[in-house]
């Protein structure tokens, strides 16, 4: 994650040492990595994070060292199969930009281990010449969260303020699901009654923040519209997990969330046979009758995640990260084909 290699260059920036950090700006045909992917490299030749391995990056190292040790920032360009011998097929460009100079930005975008709390939206400017970093808010016509563009001379992405994960339980997938998501920037929000006294008995590693730590925030509620009223509403940007210890809260969740068109993905844990047992239970009470029901039972994960096999709580878990990574890179809760990637432009050379 970005949020990772900004926390290390202000380590090293914070130790006095040589930094520039190399975005990828152009991706097209087959490639590792696409737009906004970032790594870090000191002068020493210590890096962080990844612009997809192989010779580019050693080319790309190579090249940021320099940068890092006081060279002009510059752009490296490489047509994978041409110039570097890689089976890929494609071409990248990577923009090498000195930290220092951005290091405010940097201490604005670098993860503080101190506190949890919810992201601003807001977007990061890298301009492709390698003048300094800068933030905005943002505007219209700015590329979606995830799904960064090049514009008038600057690679524009936007960050924060978007992906909430809201967890209705807080039971052995949730403790295994929530720091995995966390991990992948989504904002997870933890919903239970708090019945079994699990949120007194969690120790939290930071006093004052959100138990548990990974939590951008508790909300000691089962109740849909509660949680709803406290969160100031759903959004598409809502991603509504529900997998509680008890079947007959998850189709009350369920019931009261059927008919609510705002949210951008629903999902339940359970077997088929519970999924089909509700569907009647439903059915029976009228609550699938509207247009807006239907097309959310359509949409509905049930069971929840992609069909891995899964069984344990933390396999549970990855197969969960996974759907969700698919529909936030693909738009679809499914597995694909290795397409190149929506954001990579093809180039006549690619």
């Amino acid at each position: 994650m970005s949020a990772d290699v900004f926390a290390a260059v202000l380590r090293a920036l914070q130790a006095g040492r040589g930094v520039a950090i190399a975005t990828v700006i152009g991706s097209h045909g087959s490639t590792p990595r696409h737009l906004g992917a970032r790594m870090a490299v000191a002068d020493d030749g210590e890096q962080w994070g990844t612009i997809g391995g192989g010779r580019i990056e050693q080319v790309t190292v190579e090249a940021a060292r320099e940068v890092a040790g006081g060279a002009p920032p510059r752009v490296v360009r490489q047509h994978l199969v041409r110039d570097l011998a890689m089976c890929c097929g494609g071409s990248m460009e990577i923009t090498l930009t000195p930290a220092a100079p951005s290091r405010e930005v940097i201490e604005a975008l670098a993860p503080s281990p101190h506190t949890a709390s919810t992201p601003t939206a807001r977007v990061l400017v890298t301009p492709i010449e390698g003048e300094p970093l800068s933030l905005r808010a943002p505007a219209a016509g700015d590329p979606p969260l995830h799904n960064p563009a090049v514009e008038g001379g600057a690679l524009l992405e936007r960050l924060g303020g978007g992906e909430r994960a809201i967890v209705f339980g807080f039971g052995h997938v949730a403790k295994s699901v929530g720091p995995l998501l966390a991990s992948l920037g989504f904002e997870v929000i933890v919903c239970d009654d708090d019945e079994t006294g699990v949120f007194t008995r969690q120790e939290s590693r930071i006093p004052g923040a959100a138990s548990p730590p990974w939590a951008a925030r508790v909300i000691e509620s089962f109740d849909p519209i509660e949680v709803e009223r406290a969160l100031g509403g759903f959004s598409q940007n809502d991603y509504v997990l529900i997998i509680t210890r008890d079947h007959a809260v998850d189709q009350q969740i369920l019931e009261k969330l059927i008919a609510c068109e705002q949210l951008g993905y629903l999902g339940m844990i359970g077997s088929r046979g519970k999924v089909g047992r509700f569907r009647k239970r439903l059915e029976a009470k009228g609550l699938l009758d509207s247009d807006v029901a239907k097309a959310r039972w359509a949409s509905l994960r049930a069971p929840i995640g992609l069909d891995l096999g899964a069984e344990t709580p933390q396999e549970i878990a990855v197969s969960i990260a996974a759907e969700l990574v698919a529909l936030r890179r693909r738009g679809a809760t499914q597995v694909g084909d290795w397409a190149p990637h929506r954001g990579a432009k093809p180039k006549a050379d690619a």
